[in-house]
């Protein structure tokens, strides 16, 4: 389209087409429209920062802030070009001047969702997710029907609670053994530290068998904000207090009532490794500088158990060898070291019984601990090996225990979703072929935070993966 610059109509609609092109993302359309508009508008404020969008789309950011700087230069009051700045600023990498574009714009448009939903998207790309909540639930009261603000404040919530406490909250036997083992823990009166609190759901079942005193600790500080919202709609505000601190940074003389000590310590600070989440160094930290002396620790023991596990389908899902006639498997440099055994996990069967890697005990400070094994694992049955299979025990007390291991049938593993903690396998490449009556040695090691798995070929003798 030729512009003529003495026709308003051209002109107009010109601007129109570049929006439209832009709007339909293409600025590769709209820039050449734009351009010829501006060279006969310069100081229409709305066709520079237009052009500022379509320089930035096309990927021209430095073009593209000077255009937008002069439309705010001509009209600085106008909220939606400081947005437009700070989003050219976000894909320079300037990070503070884009921050203070958003700011500025919302000091001019304070209710504006468009505003407040940018800035917030902005704050959660550097990590800022309590500011970029906090916008996002203004943004949707500013406009409720506002699909997109409302599922992006969805989606930042689900990023700040890891999904897995929506299952492990409805992991019936967990709850069932852990409240057995409180209810035979906790006597009237009883002081409970809580670490690794969570919702709050242990602390409330302290608090309901009769423990006069619960302090529920919780890094998370969404959590721990809605913990004590849960707590106080239960009516047990009066004797939980929730701390959104790491338990190393308790002050026993500020946060536990005067001359006071835990009795009994409910820790539930453990992943499918058993101790990835610190569980020896919390519980240690809790018996040195927190607890009463002899206090009462659910659980009190822990166990970390191997099995030599077949599972094709579950091999494939985290390894790679020949696909289509081509060798792939050069990418098994990038593979996951573990990979879960999920309820849904097809096929697999047991190839050797059950051997114990390690042993933990919680009840007491802890002295040297073992942080090395080597195991010769004899194979049972003919197959394919292709993988450790790994889960633990824990002892809540002298009677119960609790366990995340799979069940087997005499045709293979049956898919067993009774607790959410699910089992991992290390996966072997390559897989090797076991008879029975050879052996398998495996070593594991753990630095008292993760643990680390070597198989190694029957045959051969060489590590495997």
């Amino acid at each position: 389209m030729s512009i003529n610059p003495d026709s308003d109509t051209d002109n107009d609609a010109a601007l129109l087409s570049a929006r439209r092109f832009l709007d339909q993302g293409d600025p590769w359309g709209a820039l050449e429209l734009c351009k010829a508009y501006c060279a006969a508008n310069e100081n229409d404020a709305d066709a520079l920062d237009l052009l500022g969008q379509c320089l930035a789309g096309s990927g021209d950011f430095p073009a593209a802030g000077n255009a937008i700087d002069r439309a705010i230069r001509i009209v600085p009051d106008r909220a939606l070009y400081y947005v437009h700045l700070g989003e050219v600023n976000v894909q320079v990498g300037r990070g503070r001047e884009a921050l203070g574009c958003f700011q500025h714009a919302l000091q001019l448009a304070p209710d504006d969702a468009g505003v407040l939903n940018t800035y917030a998207m902005t704050l959660w790309g550097m990590g800022r997710l309590e500011d970029a909540r906090a916008l996002l639930q203004r943004a949707v009261e500013a406009d409720p029907e506002n699909l997109l603000v409302r599922r992006n404040l969805r989606l930042i919530s689900s990023r700040m609670i890891d999904h897995w406490h929506f299952a492990m909250l409805n992991d019936a036997e967990r709850n069932t053994q852990f409240e057995a083992a409180i209810r035979k823990a906790v006597q009237p009166g009883a002081r409970v530290l809580d670490i690794g609190a969570g919702s709050g759901l242990l602390s409330m079942l302290a608090a309901r068998a009769g423990a006069t005193q619960v302090t529920a600790c919780e890094v998370n500080p969404a959590l721990a904000g809605q913990a004590r919202e849960m707590i106080r709609d239960s009516g047990y505000s009066d004797r939980i207090r929730v701390l959104n601190k790491l338990s190393q940074q308790i002050d026993p003389a500020a946060d536990f009532p005067a001359n006071t000590r835990p009795d009994v310590l409910l820790a539930e600070v453990f992943d499918a490794l058993l101790i990835g989440e610190g569980a020896l160094a919390t519980i240690e930290h809790a018996h040195r500088h927190l607890l009463a002396p002899g206090a009462t620790v659910i659980p009190c023991a822990g166990k970390l158990y191997g099995m030599l596990f077949e599972s094709e389908s579950l091999w494939r899902e985290g390894a790679v060898d020949n696909v289509c006639g081509f060798d792939l498997a050069a990418l098994n440099r990038f593979r996951p070291d573990t990979i879960s055994l999920s309820p849904a996990a097809g096929g697999g069967r047991a190839l050797s019984d059950d051997a114990c890697l390690f042993s933990f005990d919680f009840s007491a400070e802890a002295g040297p601990v073992t942080d090395t094994a080597s195991l010769e694992i004899p194979v049972l049955t003919k197959g394919t090996c292709h993988g450790l299979l790994v889960w633990f025990s824990l002892q809540l007390d002298d009677e119960l225990t609790f366990d995340n291991r799979p069940s087997f049938a005499s045709d293979g593993l049956v898919n067993d979703a009774r607790t959410h903690w699910q089992p991992v396998v290390k996966l072997l490449v390559p897989a090797p072929a076991v008879e029975a009556g050879m052996t398998l040695r495996v070593e594991a090691r753990h630095n008292r935070s993760n643990v680390a798995l070597q198989v190694y070929d029957p045959v051969s003798g060489e590590p495997l993966g």
